[in-house]
């Protein structure tokens, strides 16, 4: 029967728990926030790095673009300098020697034109690939004729309202889609004509084809964001006999990447502060069938960025490629993410099992200490030592009380200790007086026995 008894049954946790989870907790808070440090910071490293890439993309496609029409701008500035000087007159030789030479210092112009208040222009061009008259590059002067063309003349009469040099509308003729640039011929403050620059689309879409190449991407021009100005399939000399035109809607081009444009989705990862005014958005293409790839093959990340100075809308430039083709940065990330939260589920469990181990000492003394409580010292083991000190310094302490009761029970009986200690009365160990009897017995032939023994076979008996 147990001897001390709990005044009242608490709520109690095994310490095997609270080791357990102490261990697997400390492990899980260090590792896990080591590892979401580290994740975190691999993922903003490669969305940076996909940032930077994306805008030293954007970044050459612009500069290529300013550099071409930069060159237009240019041409027209220089003849404007050299009329207002004096060094030619309008149809004169002169004339012609400027816009030729202006012409040959600047790759990418198509033709130079002078344009009188009475739509009569005259100039130079560049022959392209497909005049059968003349070689190609050759620059052939151009007489002057009253321009017939109505779209034409309605974009040199809204030239006669505005001062200063500014790109018009695009023009078209039977030789293509052309951007222009204009500065005013003045002298004395008074302006007797415009020079004109002009610029072909195409020579836009051999840029992007370049970068496309270099790149190993789908880069792209838009006039505003509906439709196309430049493409690599418009730097194709058959572009315009296959049908394939500049300014056609985007939903109408073919190409269903940028048929889905209007419905791409920002990434909020990529801040136009971070990547210097580029979007970059996803573009979601269905299937044939109407569904969507399940492995993300018909994703495709764009990316833009907006630029003005070439007429009343802004451009945008812009590129696109498969989501697999950046995939290989993130999968990392993530598989390093993964092989974290493994080894960190690993490194828990081995905590929590470590705990328990530490715990099993603790518990074999508790189940002990129970039977020495009941006075079941026959059914008490030795407490094995350990190699933690302290539960080492315990079990000794307890073998050895383990050796003490034995011994004192040899000489006291247990049933009278376990009877004190049932009646409750306090000072029961205390002396007094009282009036006893006490009977002596002898037993018959045990002196003659324990004459030849020694203390430890006569206490045996």
């Amino acid at each position: 029967m147990r001897l001390v008894r709990p005044e009242k049954k608490r709520r109690r946790i095994p310490i095997a728990v609270i080791m357990a989870m102490s261990f697997g907790s400390l492990v899980f808070l260090s590792v896990g926030g080591v590892l979401a440090l580290s994740v975190g910071a691999n993922l903003r490293n490669t969305f940076d790095l996909l940032g930077a890439q994306s805008t030293l993309l954007i970044d050459a496609m612009e500069d290529l673009l300013r550099a071409e029409m930069g060159r237009a701008e240019s041409a027209v500035d220089g003849v404007a300098q050299l009329y207002k000087q004096g060094e030619f007159q309008i149809d004169d030789e002169a004339m012609s020697a400027a816009l030729a030479s202006a012409l040959a210092a600047a790759p990418g112009v198509n033709a130079m034109l002078i344009c009188t208040p009475d739509l009569i222009c005259r100039g130079a061009a560049v022959t392209g690939d497909n005049d059968a008259k003349y070689p190609a590059g050759t620059i052939r002067k151009l007489p002057a004729e009253t321009e017939k063309s109505p779209q034409v003349r309605a974009v040199l009469e809204e030239r006669q309202q505005v001062d200063g040099r500014r790109w018009g509308a695009f023009v078209a003729n039977e030789y293509g889609l052309f951007a222009n640039v204009s500065a005013p011929l003045s002298r004395d403050g008074a302006t007797k004509a415009w020079v004109i620059a002009a610029v072909e689309l195409q020579n836009l879409s051999k840029i992007t084809q370049e970068l496309s190449s270099r790149f190993g991407t789908h880069a792209f021009i838009l006039d505003g964001d509906g439709s196309i100005l430049a493409d690599q399939r418009l730097a194709s000399p058959d572009a315009l006999k296959n049908g394939i035109l500049p300014l056609t809607p985007l939903a109408n081009f073919g190409d269903p990447v940028l048929a889905g444009y209007e419905a791409r989705k920002p990434e909020a990862e990529f801040s136009t502060q971070r990547t210097r005014d580029i979007e970059v958005a996803e573009i979601q293409v269905d299937d044939k069938d109407g569904s969507t790839s399940w492995d993300g093959e018909n994703t495709y990340v764009a990316i833009t960025r907006e630029i003005t100075g070439y007429g009343d809308r802004p451009w945008t430039l812009g590129a696109y490629f498969k989501t697999s083709q950046i995939g290989d940065e993130i999968e990392r990330v993530m598989g390093s993410a993964m092989l974290g939260l493994g080894a960190m589920a690993v490194a828990v469990i081995v905590a929590i099992l470590l705990g328990k181990r530490l715990s099993r000492p603790i518990q074999a003394i508790a189940g002990q200490a129970t039977r020495v409580a009941d006075f079941d010292l026959d059914g008490v083991t030795p407490l094995p030592r350990s190699r933690v000190l302290e539960l080492d310094n315990q079990a000794s302490a307890f073998n050895a009380m383990l050796i003490g009761l034995r011994a004192f029970s040899t000489y006291i009986p247990r049933s009278l200790v376990a009877k004190l200690v049932r009646t409750g009365e306090i000072g029961i160990a205390e002396p007094r007086e009282a009036v006893v009897t006490v009977m002596f017995t002898d037993i018959a032939g045990f002196t003659t026995l324990s004459e030849q023994m020694d203390a430890a076979a006569a206490a045996g008996c």
